[in-house]
C-alpha cells in the first residue's frame, strides 16, 4: 500500500498471481486410440495439458508424428518427421499442419522429392530421385510440376557402349584362339 500525502489518496498494489506451469514427460492414451509419448506442459490454473517438447504422436490408423512440439503444434521452429501407414514419410518443417519450407517427401516406391513446400504443395525448383536412382530436376508452379531427366540418355548410351565393347572383346579372344588339332596331341599311356 502506498500513500500520496499531497493528494491524500491511497494506492493499493496487488501482487499478480503467478500462473503455475508444470513440465513433465509421460505417455497419454486417448479414447480414439491415438497415443502421445513425450514431454508436455500443464497449466494448473485452467488445467490444460499441451504437448510441449520432444515427443511422438501416433494415430490409431498408424501415422506417426515425431519432433519438437510447442503448445500442441509440431515442427514450428524445428524439422519434424511424419511417417504414414502406407510407407511414405515427410521430413521437414510444418506451418499450421501443412508442409512448409524446405522438406523431403519419401514415396512408398522409394522415390524422394526434395523441394520447398507451401501449404503442402511443392514450389520452385525441385529434385526427384526415382526408385532406380535416376535424378529428375524440375520446377513446380500453381500445383503443377515439370520434370527433366539428368543425363539419363547419356548414362544409358555409356552403359550400352560398355556392353558392346565387352561383347566385341570376347569375340576377338575366341577368334584368336587356335582350334584343337588331334594330330598334334601327345598320347599318355595309362597303367
Amino acid at each position: 500500500m502506498t500513500e500520496n500525502s499531497e493528494s491524500g489518496t491511497t494506492v493499493t498494489k496487488r501482487q499478480a498471481k503467478e500462473v503455475t506451469i508444470v513440465h513433465d514427460e509421460g505417455l497419454f492414451c486417448h479414447d480414439t486410440g491415438d497415443t502421445y509419448n513425450g514431454f508436455f506442459e500443464v497449466k494448473k490454473k485452467d488445467k490444460t495439458v499441451k504437448m510441449h517438447g520432444p515427443g511422438t504422436y501416433t494415430t490409431a490408423e498408424g501415422d506417426t508424428y515425431v519432433g519438437v512440439w510447442h503448445g500442441d503444434k509440431l515442427g514450428v521452429n524445428e524439422e519434424a518427421k511424419i511417417f504414414y501407414s502406407d510407407g511414405s514419410r515427410y521430413e521437414g518443417f510444418l506451418k499450421d499442419w501443412c508442409y512448409s519450407g524446405l522438406g523431403r517427401y519419401y514415396y512408398p516406391d522409394g522415390s524422394v522429392l526434395q523441394c520447398e513446400f507451401i501449404d503442402n504443395s511443392p514450389v520452385g525448383n525441385l529434385t526427384l530421385t526415382d526408385p532406380n536412382g535416376h535424378i529428375w530436376l524440375g520446377k513446380a508452379e500453381q500445383g503443377y510440376c515439370w520434370l527433366d531427366p539428368v543425363n539419363h540418355y547419356y548414362d544409358m548410351l555409356e552403359k550400352a557402349k560398355e556392353i558392346r565393347n565387352k561383347r566385341q572383346h570376347k569375340t576377338e579372344v575366341i577368334k584368336m584362339a587356335e582350334p584343337y588339332d588331334s594330330s598334334t596331341a601327345s598320347s599318355i599311356k595309362l597303367k
